[in-house]
């Protein structure tokens, strides 16, 4: 009941000119990207599975711990997102909800 009301809280406060969560554009958004900058300021820019950094030659990406597109409400967390490369987010998948930090 408790995770409903946060879901239609946040579909009442979603800003409309946001395109869905789940959507490839939302990644394009000056809100993602902002979010993505401080989360990356406060948890690091290493990869937090195997700790490879951009120096190692890691690609990393700001991972949604528990996936956009179903939990769309926690898209804007940012205690939602964990630093991971490419490779290990790519494994994880959106299947997996695993907190590495």
């Amino acid at each position: 009941m408790f995770d409903f009301i946060h879901r239609l809280h946040f579909w009442w406060t979603y800003p409309k000119h946001m395109p869905h969560p789940e959507s490839r554009e939302f990644l394009q958004t000056r809100e993602w990207k902002e979010l993505r900058y401080r989360a990356f300021l406060k948890y690091g820019n290493r990869c937090v599975v195997c700790r490879r950094s951009a120096k190692d030659g890691a690609v990393l990406n700001m991972d949604h711990i528990k996936p956009r597109a179903r939990f769309p409400h926690l898209a804007l967390d940012i205690k939602n997102l964990q630093p991971m490369c490419s490779d290990e987010n790519t494994a994880k998948s959106n299947w997996d909800s695993t907190d590495w930090r």
